[in-house]
């Protein structure tokens, strides 16, 4: 059962003033139960001490709430108990918790579920500032191997803290082992002080005060700020240039298309841009002819465009001998004419010629490539070189009419393709335009504003606003109704960013796989 200890923790042994009187209610309420302040520098040896194959993890965690949030999993672990944040005041006893044989959660207020939930597929939020466990409860070790996957996680919350508990308590194998309750058991009102109505009259053990949310306050808008915002949002309608207009680019995909159900059928048409991707086409097609369908289902489309080495020679030679071998090949060549260096193709100022480009390259494709005996398109980069033989049974089994699995460099690496993400931050403020270029949104990965599938390894399924080209799989009725991508910028993002904006903005449900991994070239 859960022992009678409490656990706190605090940056040094001296708890601040304004917390102290908080925390005496926990054993002037429960005066049988001891009381265990553990400081960073405690902690940190009992982590050295018990939990020695997650130490370099630990060490490595980038902040301080991070380390906290993982030191009180291993807390609860290792001696049981219960763990309360130094913000939280104890209401009432804490017998009936010293009877239970389950880790007693409950859920963070339902104020603060949304967006954060519903962003990550997930549907609450557990919190994690008030938890009770026995001791050497399997639950906590299956949060740290979590945590352990999830560790290129940007974001406090998907790394140590509610999203990751959240995904955890969902994941778990033996869920009659956990109870969740109401948030009003541990925190009856939201970071506002508002009770939810759902909650009222309900039992309350403790209150929290939020006064060191992980949810962030509103910004204020500062007049300095206004006045950078609008002179950063003059400067792009200046220099935007062309882009499509929102209301006519959704009204150029047929609704019926937009509105039917994910295809039943089994046949499809692997669609291949190529340019200077010589070396890349024979391992290419030797890695489609691994996949667990017929090839008798599979129609193969390459469209070459722009290259400078023996792409089209290449491709030519090593598809003849395949011709009988597939339901049908096809190839294309389409010349856009954009000019780059290859080392410098990252590069913002290249990026609106460049993906222009290639969206130019893919609806060339569309237009040449499917035709209504497809069912399914799956786009494949030829410098993706290893997936799963089962990759499409696993796209398809999300029930979305477009997935996209998770493209990195190497197992359990950092996401490589960050065209596919999750938006978290939409405020159009001053920093929001600041990233504007050419009429593109290009902010860089660390600026907080997106989600990438490396953020969210603790979820299986989550739901996608953005999608890169390295491989997605589409429903094919889809793009014969019109969903193409953008080659001029709409709603700022192009080409497969644009296309995702797009179906998400028509209601088009799109799936992202962070565990599903396929490997990109690591050059």
């Amino acid at each position: 059962m859960i022992p009678r200890i409490i656990h706190q923790t605090w940056k040094t042994d001296i708890i601040p003033e304004q917390f102290r009187a908080w925390c005496r209610t926990w054993t002037e309420i429960n005066p049988g139960w001891e009381r265990q302040v553990w400081s960073d520098r405690r902690l940190l040896e009992f982590v050295a001490a018990q939990y020695p194959d997650f130490l370099e993890i630990y060490c490595s965690l980038p902040s301080g709430v991070m380390r906290a949030d993982v030191g009180r999993y291993m807390l609860l672990h290792h001696f049981g108990g219960l763990y309360a944040d130094i913000d939280t005041e104890c209401l009432g006893t804490l017998d009936a918790l010293a009877a239970e044989r389950r880790v007693v959660l409950s859920l963070e207020p339902s104020t603060h579920w949304h967006p954060i939930a519903s962003q990550r597929g997930l549907p609450y939020l557990v919190f994690n500032g008030i938890m009770a466990s026995p001791a050497g409860h399997p639950f906590w070790l299956h949060v740290l191997e979590l945590m352990r996957k999830n560790s290129h996680a940007r974001n406090v919350i998907d790394a140590t803290g509610p999203c990751l508990l959240t995904a955890a308590q969902l994941s778990f194998p033996e869920p009659s082992r956990i109870c969740v309750a109401p948030s009003s058991l541990f925190n009856g009102r939201d970071r506002h002080g508002n009770e939810p109505d759902g909650d009222k009259g309900t039992e309350r053990i403790a209150r929290h005060y939020w006064a060191g949310s992980w949810l962030k306050k509103s910004r204020k808008r500062s007049a300095a700020n206004m006045l950078k915002r609008e002179f950063r949002r003059l400067r792009h309608l200046m220099t935007r240039g062309e882009f499509l207009d929102p209301v006519r680019a959704r009204a150029s995909v047929d609704q019926a298309a937009v509105a039917a159900s994910p295809s039943t059928g089994e046949n499809l048409a692997i669609l291949i841009p190529l340019r200077d991707a010589a070396e890349h086409i024979e391992p290419c097609l030797a890695q489609i002819s691994r996949l667990d369908i017929p090839a008798e289902r599979i129609k193969l489309v390459f469209c070459e465009g722009d290259s400078v080495d023996e792409s089209w020679e290449r491709l030519n030679a090593l598809v003849a001998p395949m011709r009988s071998k597939y339901r049908d090949v096809i190839l294309l060549r389409k010349t856009v004419g954009t000019r780059f260096v290859h080392a410098e193709r990252w590069k913002n100022a290249v990026q609106r010629e460049r993906r222009s480009g290639i969206a130019k390259v893919r609806n060339h494709l569309i237009d040449c490539g499917i035709d209504a005996s497809d069912d399914w398109v799956l786009w494949i980069d030829a410098d993706v070189w290893k997936y799963p033989s089962d990759i499409v049974s696993k796209l398809k089994a999300t029930g979305a009419r477009i997935a996209a699995p998770h493209c990195v460099k190497h197992h359990g690496g950092p996401s490589f393709d960050q065209n596919t993400f999750i938006t978290v931050n939409a405020d159009r403020d001053h920093a929001y335009y600041r990233d504007l270029n050419d009429g593109l949104y290009m902010p860089p990965a660390n600026r907080g504003r997106r989600l990438f599938l490396d953020d969210l390894r603790h979820s299986e399924v989550v739901p996608l606003d953005s999608v890169g080209g390295t491989m997605l799989l589409v429903d094919a009725a889809l793009h014969r109704g019109g969903l193409r991508f953008p080659e001029a910028p709409y709603e700022y993002l192009i080409e497969t960013e644009g296309f995702g904006r797009l179906a998400r903005d028509l209601g088009i449900r799109i799936a992202g796989l962070p565990n599903v991994e396929v490997l990109h070239v690591p050059w």
